[in-house]
């Protein structure tokens, strides 16, 4: 962040000369700032007691594309890697559907039937018990 002098409001109190911890403040009539030397901590804003001190924003780098422009690029860009994606898996040849076939209802594991696999070997530890 940059800072400059309102001369209007500045009383040449000194103030902000004697808080600036790389002297980047002079004092003639008013203060002035060397933005050169400013590190923009703030010090001097903090201390001036007339409000003198103003911050500026640094300058805007505008580019010539606007930002709905931007935003339909990275749309596109966005659709793009989808629909890649898309024909990599339809082309991919490999089946990564569910499997079918196996042991029934069961899963593939345990006992089987109705209940699936672990239930059977619940009843075995209940009955243990």
């Amino acid at each position: 962040m940059n800072y400059q002098i309102d001369e209007s409001l500045c009383t040449g109190c000194g103030l902000c000369v004697n808080v600036c911890p790389v002297k980047a403040i002079t004092l003639s009539d008013t203060a002035h700032i060397d933005n050169d030397s400013c590190t923009g901590c703030g010090v001097c804003v903090n201390v001036c007691k007339k409000g003198a001190i103003i911050e500026v924003p640094n300058e805007i780098v505008q580019e010539n594309v606007s930002v709905p422009a931007v935003i339909a690029s990275g749309v596109a860009t966005a659709i793009g890697i989808v629909r890649d994606a898309i024909n990599r898996y339809t082309n991919s040849g490999t089946n990564t559907g569910p499997r079918r076939g196996g042991k029934g209802r069961s899963g593939g594991r345990g006992g089987g039937g109705r209940g699936g696999g672990n239930r059977g070997i619940n009843r075995q530890n209940k009955r243990k018990r």
